[in-house]
């Protein structure tokens, strides 16, 4: 990931973030996407409108997500930061904690065949090797399709770095759709041949 990825000022300048924080010991890109994390993605709360008030609001939330890596257990997780929020919620305050979601973690196994195989595809497409990226993201049926099914699953991904993924104004880079495109067909072709 170092060799890679990009540097900590690199991160911290594309954030427009004067300091990092997080887990000691880690890249500012380690951090951001392949260590356990709790993101706030919303908060709602309090009086909305133009100008100061000084009511204290009788309700709040937050929308919280929370990146797991191998061998942790979303169940396990879930029971622990209800355990911890209980102790942390003040005498007379209640806090609620709705789930919408709980998937298993996945590591995809770039040594295994088909991930050559894949890599293989990405050359005759893109006419480069590709760079294997650990990535935290949230796709529930990797895990169905290795954990029952037993079976290895590839992740291929066609974007560029400045896509902004998820973004409000994410784009594609049309000529990758159409190497992707390729780059699929000649996967599956080296699929079939093994």
């Amino acid at each position: 990931m170092a060799r890679t990825g990009p540097t900590d000022a690199e991160i911290l300048h594309k954030a427009q973030a004067e300091k990092g924080w997080g887990e000691h010991g880690y890249t500012a890109y380690e951090r951001t996407t392949i260590r356990p994390s709790l993101a706030v993605n919303g908060i709602i709360g309090g009086y909305q409108g133009p100008g100061g008030k000084a009511v204290i609001p009788a309700r709040a939330a937050a929308r919280l997500n929370f990146r797991l890596v191998p061998d942790q257990n979303p169940h396990e997780i879930e029971r622990r930061f209800r355990q911890y929020l209980a102790q942390i919620t003040p005498v007379g305050v209640r806090s609620i904690i709705r789930r919408n979601l709980a998937a298993n973690p996945v590591l995809i196994d770039h040594h295994h065949p088909v991930m050559r195989a894949a890599a293989a595809a990405y050359y005759r497409g893109f006419g480069a090797r590709p760079v294997f990226l650990r990535s935290g993201g949230t796709i529930p049926v990797v895990h169905t399709l290795q954990e029952l099914l037993g079976i290895p699953t590839v992740l291929m991904g066609f974007a560029l770095a400045d896509d902004r993924m998820h973004a409000p104004n994410e784009k594609f880079h049309l000529p990758n759709f159409y190497k992707g495109i390729n780059t699929s067909i000649v996967f599956l072709r080296e699929v079939g041949a093994m």
